[in-house]
């Protein structure tokens, strides 16, 4: 059984031979944007870029899952580095709550999405349990912003946060 669930994972979600000429390819089928998931290294930042992507999700799809699967806060900034605001980045891995939101703004994300803490919300009260997560999260960033003396999220850059 654990073999088939592995052997079932790997079937839906990964596709090894996909190819950056793959990534064009798709490029050139349509005019919708195009954001591509599961970026963990700056160097497939960039050949998303050069496959004309229009933006970036650095994603370990719920790495806690995978014993040693690389920590996305991790490598965030560097390929913010790389990218250098040519494209959006999306972040979602391990954001939590509002102070994790506004270290991955810091670190170079554009966008932060949230994964577990929404579901949490959907699973304990449907519809009004993921209203009130999004309001806690959208407090939390509040709080942290003005208690690192800023009053926006535009303000945000990697001098906002202190190494511990």
């Amino acid at each position: 059984m654990p073999r088939a669930a592995v052997e079932t994972f790997l079937d839906v979600f990964s596709t090894p031979a996909l190819t950056g000429e793959d990534l064009a390819k798709a490029r050139e089928w349509t005019s919708l944007p195009i954001i591509l998931k599961g970026i963990v290294h700056p160097d497939d930042a960039q050949a998303a870029l050069d496959a004309g992507m229009d933006g970036i999700w650095i994603s370990n799809h719920g790495g806690r899952q995978i014993d040693r699967s690389v920590p996305t806060l991790d490598v965030l900034p560097e390929i913010a580095e790389r990218v250098a605001g040519r494209v959006p980045i999306v972040f979602d891995s391990g954001v939590r709550g509002g102070a994790d939101a506004v270290i991955a703004l810091a670190l170079g994300a554009t966008v932060v999405a949230l994964g577990r803490p929404y579901a949490y919300g959907l699973g304990i009260a449907g519809e009004v349990g993921v209203r009130e997560v999004v309001r806690n999260v959208l407090a939390e960033i509040d709080i942290t912003l003005g208690l690192a003396g800023l009053t926006s999220a535009s303000q945000l850059d990697r001098d906002a946060l202190r190494k511990v």
